[in-house]
């Protein structure tokens, strides 16, 4: 029997940085105090001097300061002009060829694929022999060049399963993801995407009128009209769920060398060698995922994935119908707003994201099941006279990178020692907090514990995001609501609503690998 481990995901409360600051702030900081010595050096020693010198530290440095973890006002002054800068470019929008307003200058900008695709393209298998492999190649500024690839999973199965059956498959999914953080694996992050939708009920239907065509006699009448109506009241409030991985493969030396030597074996092109490479590394990784109790895995094309990013935006596309879904024309189209982006040329589905951050993990014991509340477990909109009943359509993104051991227990070291220091220095004056280093020292604790040499764990660094989507504005507003608490029920105190960003923070939750900055231990 597995003992049912319990993990605490929310110990890093704070920032471990000086004063808790961004690295943005504290370079900020670094140029102004080196700026004020140079002016000082060369306008000399007068009271004007100095005063303004004074004066300008200070104003840095209000503009600049979070406060209790909030943005600061020079953050939001360039948030502003950057949104402004966006809706005066058109980057908010983007037109379908099939809407009426495409190729229209007063109401389309002219792109041909939305923006925050940014460089995406699919790499050319053509003549390969790996012409059903579907390799999307990202060359983002900011960001080191990666590949990715699409599979669908079963996901874990649900039902009459107790508490050590959900250990064994949550023990088994951490030693997948100690395997893919290996230094022989070239995946170096994972994406997992859950869609919830409304499910489609005809298939049971007609399998329905076909038994009860078959039924003689009579006395089954009374069963038979109960079970209709039930049908008729679950049909409005069901749910389908599907679940993705996008894997990703940065396009470093270690990647390039072991390519060109595939290549050069086979007498084949870069492409060849990197669909090659890229081919073996996701069998070897649906094989682990299927060991790892994550049901059947499969491994999808150009069509299939397409079909998942358009049914992701517009909830009107089915995730499973692919026959006219292509690369070039699966985006549907969207105008981008403050409180949410409006999907469709009707504007008749608006989608709200937000991010959840760390902090916003309270830092309790959780099982396998802790998000199953967010997952699996938001209520429908019961409706009233003027809306029909339906269930709240959202997508659940987590993104994953891997950090190698000695780059984990590193910094796990670090973070233990100035946290032990801390707690010291403050037992030393005599001060006592609000709980906040006890917090942050048992995280690091624990991290330092998990990482011992040994113990074959490695290092992880995470994103969750949401995506939430209302058939109008009020719609919007109840499911955002109700998506709320089932996060509260999931020991999740807050979502952060990407404000003015809800077009660009959408792709984050579509299965592209997005969502999740470099740090300086997964670049």
């Amino acid at each position: 029997m597995i003992e049912q481990r319990s993990y605490i995901l929310g110990g890093e409360i704070a920032r471990r940085s000086w004063l808790g600051l961004s690295q943005p702030v504290m370079a900020t900081w670094a140029i102004a105090i080196l700026s004020a010595i140079a002016l000082y050096m060369l306008a000399g020693t007068s009271i004007w001097t100095i005063g303004a010198i004074i004066v300008g530290l200070i104003v840095v440095v209000a503009a600049t300061m979070e406060w209790n973890g909030q943005r600061s006002w020079a953050s939001l002054q360039l948030h502003t002009v950057r949104t402004w800068d966006r809706r005066r470019r058109g980057e908010h929008i983007y037109r379908h060829r099939s809407d009426p307003a495409f190729a229209n200058p007063d109401l389309d900008p002219g792109w041909e694929l939305p923006p925050p695709l940014g460089n995406a393209r699919p790499v050319d298998v053509s003549g390969t022999g790996l012409d059903d492999m579907f390799i999307i190649r990202h060359a983002n500024p900011g960001e080191r060049t990666y590949f990715s690839v699409v599979l669908a999973v079963d996901g874990v199965a649900s039902g009459l399963r107790g508490d050590a059956a959900y250990a064994a498959t949550s023990s088994a999914f951490g030693s997948f993801l100690a395997n893919m953080a290996k230094s022989s694996s070239f995946v170096r992050g994972i994406q997992l995407v859950h869609r919830s939708v409304p499910a489609d009920m005809t298939p049971h239907e007609r399998w329905a009128e076909a038994q009860v065509a078959t039924l003689s006699d009579e006395r089954l009448l009374p069963a038979v009209q109960s079970y209709g109506a039930l049908l008729d009241v679950l049909t409005p409030l069901a749910e389908e769920h599907r679940a993705y991985i996008c894997l990703k493969f940065p396009q470093t030396e270690t990647f390039m060398a072991e390519t060109a030597r595939v290549a050069r074996s086979k007498k084949a092109s870069i492409h060849g060698g990197i669909a090659q490479v890229v081919r073996d590394e996701t069998e070897r990784t649906a094989r682990l995922l299927a060991m790892a109790g994550m049901g059947a895995v499969e491994v999808y094309g150009e069509r299939r994935a397409c079909a998942v990013f358009r049914a992701c935006i517009d909830p009107d596309l089915k995730l499973a119908r692919h026959r006219d879904a292509v690369w070039d024309s699966c985006w549907p189209s969207y105008v981008g707003g403050r409180d949410s982006v409006a999907i469709t040329p009707d504007r008749r589905w608006r989608t709200r994201v937000g991010f959840i951050p760390p902090r916003a993990i309270e830092p309790v014991p959780l099982g396998p099941l802790w998000l199953a509340p967010l997952l699996t477990g938001v209520d429908a909109d019961p409706g009233d006279e003027d809306t029909a009943p339906m269930p709240t359509i959202r997508t659940i993104s987590v993104r994953i990178d891997f950090v190698p051991a000695p780059k984990a227990r590193a910094a796990a070291r670090g973070d233990f020692t100035a946290d032990e220091a801390r707690k010291v220095k403050e037992s030393r004056k005599g001060k006592i907090d609000d709980g906040s280093s006890d917090v942050l020292l048992s995280a690091s604790d624990r991290r330092r514990q998990d990482l011992m040499p040994g113990s074959g764990h490695h290092g992880a660094i995470y994103a969750v995001a949401v995506a939430v989507t209302g058939r109008d504005k009020e719609d919007l507003e109840r499911a955002c609501l109700r998506v709320s608490e089932a996060a509260g029920d999931s020991a999740i105190g807050e979502i952060d609503w990407a404000d003015d960003d809800h077009d660009i923070a959408l792709f984050a939750t579509l299965p592209l690998g997005r969502g999740l900055a470099p740090t300086s231990y997964t670049r």
